[in-house]
């Protein structure tokens, strides 16, 4: 018994073992990875990698919004999505060139990721190309756009409600393409990933409150599948109330606001929902918001409300406004660093064709003096 196979090796010998008995014959749907996943009990990025690496070999082919059928070899394969898989574009020794894919985000924070790329590539004389994304639909589409360039390597942010990776990411590491993931990692495959530690963001936030005797507290958030790092944040948040021996925050004490006011072009309106979430519980004490942006405008509406008594923290370095009740704390994620470590990844990939490695940043509390007050412990 080969019990030191990889697991997705042994998943890829059961496909072809039901495929060889003609179990499942040409054009068999098989089961969805989620089956394959929890028959092997292993994650869906494992059964993915398996899957998809069975693909690329041409022994099963997949059809969009479908599923994942067997290969009739003595035919070719229905011309449908992923027939052809996503292979590394021709070497171009006189081009050095990075495509940059990142999702809608609170803007200073985002800016001061990009910056933190173009920085570091700018200094190893590389050049990027940026493309913004709102959904799974555009991530495809700028991937096939980066590679018919070609460029010489990605660098991906994750993307908004991703709570499994694109085929299409998968695909790129699969196929070796060089490839840095930010704000994600893949767990069961080994690729370049740099990423804060996003649990650690709520203990911070908790202790920094509680240090300050903080007993009415209420969290403003945006849909928990927004991203992984958001989900992060408010479970870390309620688990750390818990270790003070605090209740969790009720359902009435949790604010969550609709990703569209990341694409409005003034924040000079105040969510209605904030307004009557703040009416309805005026006797809070705090409030921890997990990012700049929603920090801004829940300020904004204590001004209007006359609730300048609440302390507000943060996740991300806040601007200073006018009429606002600023911030008197936030959580350094240190996207700065975060980009410049991207890029470095991604060129060391490229040039030195290194091992995969991932890094983690340590996220640290910073008072709005600018003073670093503590920060969590690096495993």
């Amino acid at each position: 018994m080969s019990t030191k196979k990889p697991l997705y090796s042994q998943i890829q010998d059961y496909i072809m073992n039901q495929i060889d008995k003609g179990t499942w014959p040409p054009h068999y749907q098989i089961p969805p990875e989620r089956e394959i996943a929890d028959q092997f009990q292993v994650s869906r990025i494992t059964a993915k990698h398996a899957m998809l690496g069975l693909v690329n070999d041409g022994y099963l082919y997949r059809h969009r919004g479908k599923g994942t059928f067997v290969t009739d070899r003595n035919d070719h394969p229905p011309q449908q999505e992923t027939v052809t898989p996503i292979f590394a574009p021709k070497p171009q020794p006189n081009k050095k060139l990075i495509g940059f894919i990142m999702p809608w985000m609170e803007s200073y924070y985002s800016s001061l990721l990009i910056s933190g790329v173009e920085a570091a590539l700018t200094q190893l004389s590389y050049h990027f190309v940026y493309k913004r994304i709102s959904n799974r639909e555009e991530e495809s589409k700028a991937i096939h756009d980066f590679l018919n360039i070609p460029v010489d390597g990605m660098i991906i942010v994750a993307s908004q409600g991703e709570q499994h990776f694109n085929d299409d990411i998968v695909r790129l590491v699969l196929n070796k393409h060089p490839v840095v993931l930010v704000e994600r990692t893949m767990r069961d495959i080994r690729t370049n990933g740099v990423y804060c530690n996003t649990k650690e963001i709520g203990m911070l936030m908790v202790d920094y409150l509680h240090k300050r005797e903080a007993k009415n507290i209420a969290l403003v958030t945006y849909p928990p599948l927004y991203t992984i790092g958001v989900s992060d944040r408010v479970n870390g948040f309620q688990n750390a109330l818990l270790q003070k021996g605090l209740e969790p925050l009720s359902l009435e004490r949790i604010l969550s606001i609709s990703t569209d006011i990341l694409d409005q072009s003034n924040n000079e309106g105040i969510p209605s929902e904030m307004i009557a979430f703040l009416e309805n519980n005026r006797n809070l004490d705090a409030i921890a918001t997990v990012d700049a942006l929603l920090a801004q405008y829940i300020g904004k509406a204590c001004v209007k409300l006359n609730l300048e008594h609440i302390d507000i923290i943060c996740c991300d370095q806040p601007l200073l406004y006018p009429d606002c009740v600023s911030p008197i704390a936030y959580i350094d994620q240190s996207p700065f660093e975060m980009g410049t470590i991207a890029a470095q990844m991604i060129v060391d990939s490229i040039v030195n064709h290194t091992e995969p490695r991932k890094q983690t940043i340590t996220p640290k509390l910073v008072e709005i003096s600018g003073e670093p007050v503590y920060s969590s412990t690096k495993n």
